[in-house]
């Protein structure tokens, strides 16, 4: 899978250190561009959300993805039920020294919700029962840098506002931090990494 090391990627600003070696695979970036623009050309608003899920300690993650495949699935379709029509991107991510983790990213119709709230209460409930665990704050909602310093965790594209631009790039450099290619290439062989919602091609 190809790795780009640039500070920009078609134009938008991605999350990189050439210097530190830290690059993004563009694969994932691909996946990540064609889930944001197939909700902006279906929604003149766009509601995009980061968290994370975890495992609890002393537990093991399958390893052919079943939990995440059965949450995102789960998931999306109690959202789409509500009208808001959810897409999403994870990925599995595990370092040498860390325990095996999933980011993800959830773009819905902006004018059905305007808060993350909401979609992050959800996945807690649907992330616990997916794994058969009562353990709380198994999601991390992704508002704290590790400094502990508040940062956004959601961004409303409003695909005729003035600042569109600004925020779809501010946007795509967040969710960028999905497809950093450091803490990739430790799942099992034969097993993907990412997933995420189908794109008709009539919306790509």
């Amino acid at each position: 899978m190809a790795v780009t090391y640039e500070s920009t990627y078609k134009g938008n600003s991605i999350l990189t250190d050439k210097e530190k070696g830290y690059g993004c695979k563009t694969e994932i970036l691909d996946a990540m561009r064609s889930v944001i623009d197939s909700s902006v050309q279906k929604h003149n608003k766009v509601l995009c959300v980061r968290f994370d899920l975890r495992f609890p300690s002393g537990t093991s993650a399958s390893e052919k993805n079943k939990n995440i495949q059965d949450f995102a699935s789960k998931y999306k379709k109690h959202f789409k039920r509500q009208g808001y029509d959810p897409q999403y991107l994870w990925v599995r991510e595990q370092s040498r020294e860390k325990r095996q983790h999933y980011h993800l990213m959830v773009t819905v119709n902006g004018n059905k919700i305007q808060y993350p709230n909401r979609l992050l209460s959800k996945a807690e409930d649907l992330w616990k029962s997916t794994i058969g665990s009562e353990q709380d704050g198994l999601v991390d909602h992704c508002n704290r840098s590790r400094k502990g310093e508040n940062q956004p965790n959601s961004y409303m594209l409003r695909r005729n506002a003035p600042d569109f631009d600004q925020v779809y790039d501010r946007c795509h450099k967040r969710c960028s931090y999905l497809t950093k290619e450091n803490t990739k290439g430790y799942a099992p062989k034969g097993h993907r990494e990412f997933g995420y919602s189908r794109i008709p091609k009539s919306n790509n």
